[in-house]
């Protein structure tokens, strides 16, 4: 609860473009802008609007490249309905659990946590109303389910 506080307190004294940067501010931003594209690029793009984010598609790859103006923090989100990720490499799962904590209890968003559990790995995983399921791991490429300086948030959405 203190990290909240703390949070709360430097965000009403940071100026925008500082909080902009600020990796865990990335990280909240990506984390709704993949829970309210839900898997798709065009709407994924449109929630980015006032933000300072930018995408790229990469129709050879099948997604499109989500990055701020600067920072540590990018997103990509699958062409086809379906996936979005969010990646961290200056922050750790606990702050970027932190961040999706913070994200939910703006409550603007009108998704729910239905669930929370663990996947298969091990790694925390939380089910949304809006039928994606969140798993959080470290970043790279080979997320394990903690991460000291690293950190992923990863979400599927089930097809219509």
């Amino acid at each position: 609860m203190k990290r909240f506080a703390l949070l709360a307190a430097f965000a009403v004294s940071t100026p925008a473009f500082a909080q902009d940067q600020d990796p865990v501010y990335q990280m909240i931003d990506g984390i709704g802008f993949c829970m309210l594209g839900e898997g798709k690029a065009d709407t994924t793009i449109k929630e980015m609007g006032m933000y300072d984010w930018s995408a790229a598609e990469d129709a050879a790859a099948g997604v499109t490249n989500l990055t701020p103006a600067s920072g540590p923090t990018s997103g990509v989100v699958s062409n086809d309905v379906g996936y979005c990720q969010i990646e961290s490499s200056a922050i750790g799962t606990g702050d970027a659990e932190m961040a999706f904590d913070l994200f939910m209890m703006g409550g603007n968003s009108g998704i729910e946590v239905t669930e929370d559990a663990t996947n298969a790995d091990g790694c925390m995983q939380k089910t949304l109303s809006n039928g994606a399921v969140a798993t959080l791991t470290s970043g790279g490429d080979v997320p394990t389910c903690d991460g000291e300086t690293t950190s992923a948030w990863h979400f599927e959405f089930a097809s219509d």
